[in-house]
């Protein structure tokens, strides 16, 4: 049965979108040599704002917006971030880069803890061992995202002391038909 968007929104707790970085360039291509640099293709651009559209027709409303601080998960970020109605605070956050362990992201995000509903922009396969400590599932829990793929957990309590429920879990693909 899927879970409305006046239950979620009803939801005094917490609220984690979690996304993937959309398309990027090849490593080692032209003007990407370095990983960190690596910039959304223009088809990674023109399907994060199709994705943009179908988070919004979703009720999709967040507090906070925090991104790796890679180059294309800042334009990710960006891209969601110019399709919202009001201006979120976005910050750029090291422990979204790559091989970071969640726990030094969950550290992070303490010390905000009235922003309840955040959208957090990173990298595979940190994105899924995230998702799994969320909802207290094991590290080896088979989570995949794909790129632009996005899924929100709810937790009634920071999630030191819960565990998450996850309310849904799309592909880019099913963000871009609803758009």
């Amino acid at each position: 049965m899927p879970i409305s968007k006046e239950k979620v929104r009803g939801n005094t707790g917490y609220e984690f979108y979690i996304m993937r970085h959309g398309i990027a360039t090849q490593r080692g291509s032209e003007g990407a040599l370095e990983d960190s640099k690596r910039k959304l293709t223009p088809e990674g651009r023109e399907k994060m704002q199709e994705i943009a559209k179908g988070l919004k027709r979703l009720g999709f409303v967040v507090d906070w917006i925090v991104t790796s601080p890679l180059v294309r998960a800042v334009e990710t970020a960006q891209i969601i971030a110019a399709s919202l109605d009001s201006k979120v605070p976005m910050d750029l956050c090291d422990e979204l880069r790559p091989g970071v362990p969640p726990e030094k992201l969950l550290s992070f995000l303490g010390k905000e803890p009235e922003r309840k509903r955040i959208l957090l922009v990173g990298h595979e396969p940190d994105l899924s061992i995230l998702a799994a400590r969320l909802m207290g599932a094991s590290r080896n829990a088979n989570l995949a995202f794909k790129k632009g793929g996005c899924c929100l957990i709810t937790s009634e309590e920071f999630p030191s002391s819960s565990e998450g429920q996850l309310v849904w879990w799309l592909t880019p693909r099913v963000l871009r038909a609803i758009a």
